[in-house]
């Protein structure tokens, strides 16, 4: 990936530029994002544990899954909305201040937070909203939208890999993975051809960027690599990534 103050080429994983010291956002929202599952998961897991002790056999092994699961789904759901806290009068303050929060989202834009872009349009209900406002986003908010699925389900692969239970309920993760990916080239090849959102392109090329580095990262490929991975068919995507998932 490219680095944004100095343009030199960096690695996803670097926290900041060896050319310049700029902070590397995507690597520092990943190093973020890391710490925040492996505690939030531990803290469950040992609840989970702990609880599971007064069954045993099948029943224990049951159970453990069973509250895993629904432990994730929680952390998911909980981290998406990680970015800022609101309160509930977050449609009051939308209404009232609209234009304020369209600037807001339009400096985490530009920063190339897209992440935390789309976690900002969601709370203060701008990623579905069709107001004048909001109007000159509706492009690039589509590109980032499937964008923030595709990082979301690569971390969330990637992080539970390390459970040897998760991988029975690898195949479905994989194959929503899949379509999102496809998902995103789609909106983002239609949204390169349109004529009313060249300041956004830049953006656009950005998140194709950083998503190929990120696969670069969490699936151990090269640029040639991600390059044939993307050229594959959706079964062909799915076993590659079950190979590098399960180290094979």
């Amino acid at each position: 990936m490219v680095c944004k103050k100095c343009k030199h080429e960096i690695g996803p994983e670097e926290l900041k530029c060896p050319y310049c010291g700029a902070e590397n956002p995507f690597a520092k929202r990943h190093a973020k994002n890391m710490r925040k599952f492996n505690a939030d998961f531990t803290q469950t897991e040992r609840k989970v544990t702990n609880a599971a002790e007064k069954t045993g056999g099948l029943a224990k092994r049951a159970a453990i899954l069973v509250f895993v699961i629904v432990a994730c789904f929680v952390l998911v759901i909980i981290d998406s909305f990680a970015y800022v806290n609101f309160g509930n009068d977050n449609s009051q303050k939308t209404s009232k201040n609209g234009k304020a929060s369209v600037a807001e989202a339009e400096a985490l834009l530009e920063q190339g937070e897209y992440i935390e872009f789309v976690e900002y349009l969601n709370v203060y209900s701008m990623m579905s909203s069709s107001s004048k406002e909001t109007e000159h986003l509706k492009h690039v908010k589509y590109v980032a939208g499937e964008y923030y699925d595709c990082i979301r389900e690569m971390e969330s692969m990637i992080l539970r890999s390390t459970d040897p239970d998760y991988f029975d309920w690898l195949d479905g993760d994989i194959s929503n993975f899949c379509m999102d990916l496809e998902d995103f080239y789609d909106v983002i090849e239609a949204q390169r051809d349109g004529e009313d959102n060249e300041e956004y392109k830049a953006y656009i090329e950005d998140m194709d960027n950083e998503l190929k580095a990120a696969m670069k990262t969490y699936f151990s490929m090269d640029d040639a690599a991600v390059e044939e991975f993307l050229s594959l068919s959706r079964n062909q995507k799915g076993v590659k990534i079950e190979e590098v998932l399960r180290h094979e």
